[in-house]
């Protein structure tokens, strides 16, 4: 049936249901604003009206089919609408919409270029055709059209959104700002350009614009919970947790269960000092979901916080509460691991039922836990086992080797690796045999074994990076550096090569500035990593900035709170910056770290060193 008929038959339905006047009356239905609107706005830019009443029907055809997503069809009922009314400029606006969701811009121009030949006044399709121009590159003659579609209509607020993403786009953040303000001034309420423009300036790391602009949104629309949101980004980011917890307050008003917006309250809370107000919005989160990955959001926010015991209650809270679900136990593992009271995690782990869908990472980390805790028949066993179900699994394998090492029988540890290589060659495998070596007295023989594999593929970015981490166990710094740099050449964005380059130049306290600049490239590569943040740090702290340094440092800690090296680099930090007993707080916590973990010293004689430097700080005086 065609476009016509259809409509023709629904009219007359329509028309017949108003007749029956023994029907009972009918619901009245619901307006459909958007619609409503779309006819007004179509009514007012076309003064002619369509032509014919088939030229209408293919057009009501056309906006049934785009809503439904067939931009295809859509096209072929608007070239229908056009045989009987050519040159519409509705018609054509609306077939260069489809012909641009199809993908094709140059037809969507083409006609967009006939709309504007025959109504040069149409605003619809000079915003359309700032859009096309937009998408396709071409900002000169987009800016033009735009332009034209604001002097048609200034207080339309669309034109200036378009023109405001084109600065943008091209480079010109001032020029996006001239544009939202000359927005206000044409709408003196209206928020909607401030608040794009400071969200996507947000996010694109440029936080003094943004911040001016989401402000001045939220001035005008105090209630806008994504700007908040947005401004409270801000405020963490900048170091003003006060601020950024009172922006979140304000968008809890408006919406007061916002799981996200009450996480990141929480958290503000916490950067400002008072778990009680943390507690609080925790709670009002925990009383929202039920969710296993919620609880242990909660849980790390409080572990980063250096709040450990309190992540353990949230933990022990939502077991008792939901025994059935095996996640919160892994879950509680991963916190008690984290915190490293090992057989704590152990225990945690081994709740985690065979069927559960974690068992095989529960079994595994459960099994390291036990041997850290000095379990080792147990925890062999498990790995044992885990190893038999997939031998080809190299993460089971390193771990059983460093378990049978850890319970005195290295030469079966080296053994397990060993096999492990005949069945498959693996980098991972390789390091954590050289390790093995290395632990024994044999680093020689561990950089003998690396180069021979190293010479059998001298293009291999991992045994490569592998080989300059066993120099650098050797104390062999210019070889370490020699080995990252080669590895560079053949990937110039291994982020880790980047960082461990970096770290050995600011350790010789030689090329700072390459240094801070292949830092900054693992950084950009991997923003949230607490090692590149520390390496960061300590090339700031080679240079003798001891300000950045405890800045990068900070921030370091708070990614990775329990790593000994990072603690001592931030105490080191805090001391050159007169802050004493800060400094004296870090190495603590690195100590205490060290207490639970003697493994994770680095290097070996960590500990001592770290007793040596609290012992060199100078005591307080009474009565000071």
């Amino acid at each position: 049936m065609s476009p016509a008929r259809v409509l023709a038959s629904v009219l007359l339905g329509v028309l017949v249901a108003q007749g029956a006047v023994a029907a009972p009356a009918a619901k009245r239905p619901r307006v459909d604003r958007e619609a409503m609107r779309e006819a007004m706005d179509a009514a007012a830019s076309d003064d002619e009206g369509f032509s014919s009443s088939a030229s209408y029907a293919n057009y009501l055809q056309s906006r049934l089919l785009h809503y439904a997503g067939d931009h295809k069809g859509a096209v072929d009922a608007l070239r229908l609408a056009l045989a009987t009314d050519d040159g519409h400029p509705l018609l054509l606006t609306r077939l260069a919409e489809e012909y641009a969701r199809l993908g094709d811009l140059d037809k969507a121009e083409r006609e967009l270029r006939k709309a504007v030949e025959r109504s040069p006044a149409y605003y619809p399709a000079h915003v359309l055709m700032g859009r096309v121009l937009l998408e396709a590159g071409r900002f000169t003659r987009a800016r033009m059209h735009l332009r034209r579609a604001v002097a048609l209509k200034p207080r339309e607020p669309e034109a200036y959104l378009v023109l405001t993403q084109l600065h943008l786009e091209a480079g010109a953040p001032d020029e996006a700002v001239k544009v939202v303000d000359a927005l206000a001034v044409a709408l003196p309420g209206e928020a909607s350009g401030y608040r794009r423009l400071g969200l996507a300036l947000a996010e694109r790391g440029d936080n003094t614009r943004a911040e001016r602009l989401l402000l001045e949104a939220s001035r005008r629309d105090p209630g806008d919970v994504e700007v908040l949101s947005a401004l409270a980004k801000l405020y963490d980011e900048s170091g003003r947790p006060t601020e950024a917890e009172d922006a979140l307050a304000r968008a809890l008003q408006r919406d007061p269960d916002s799981q996200e917006v009450l996480l990141a309250a929480g958290r503000a809370a916490l950067k400002a000092g008072s778990v009680v107000r943390a507690r609080a919005y925790f709670d009002r989160l925990l009383s929202l979901s039920t969710e296993p990955e919620t609880v242990v959001r909660v849980a790390f926010s409080f572990l980063a916080a250096r709040e450990p015991s309190a992540a353990a209650e949230v933990l022990e809270a939502a077991r008792k509460a939901g025994a059935d679900e095996p996640r919160l136990a892994y879950y509680a593992g991963l916190v008690k691991e984290r915190m490293r009271r090992f057989q704590e995690a152990a225990d945690a782990f081994g709740a985690v039922p065979e069927t559960s869908e974690v068992f095989a990472d529960a079994r595994v980390r459960r099994a390291r836990c036990l041997s850290l805790a000095g379990a080792h028949p147990r925890a062999l066993a498990l790995l044992k086992a885990a190893l038999q179900e997939a031998p080809e699994d190299v993460e089971i394998r390193t771990q059983y080797a460093r378990a049978l090492e850890r319970g005195g029988a290295p030469a079966k540890a080296e053994a397990v690796l060993k096999e492990g290589l005949a069945a498959g060659p693996s980098a991972a495998l390789y390091d954590a045999l050289a390790a093995t070596l290395n632990r024994q007295g044999r680093g020689k023989e561990a950089l003998a074994l690396l180069g021979d594999v190293v010479a059998k593929s001298p293009r291999d970015e991992e045994l490569l990076y592998v080989l300059g981490a066993a120099f650098e166990r050797q104390g062999d710094m210019a070889g370490a550096l020699a080995r990252m740099r080669e590895v560079l050449d053949v990937d110039p964005d291994h982020a880790a090569a980047l960082n461990f380059l970096g770290y050995l130049l600011a350790q010789s306290g030689k090329d700072l500035d390459e240094a801070e600049r292949r830092v900054r490239r693992a950084l950009e590569l991997h923003p949230d990593t607490g090692a590149f943040l520390d390496s960061l740090g300590w090339v700031y702290f080679r240079r003798g900035e001891y300000q950045r340094a405890v800045e990068a440092l900070e921030r370091a800690s708070l990614l990775s709170p329990d790593e000994p090296v990072i603690l001592e680099h931030l105490g080191d930090a805090y001391q050159r910056a007169s802050r004493g007993e800060e400094a004296a707080g870090a190495w603590r916590r690195a100590l205490d770290v060290l207490t639970l973990d003697p493994e994770s010293a680095e290097p070996p004689g960590q500990r001592a060193v770290l007793e040596r430097k609290l012992k060199a700080l100078p005591t307080r005086s009474s009565g000071r």
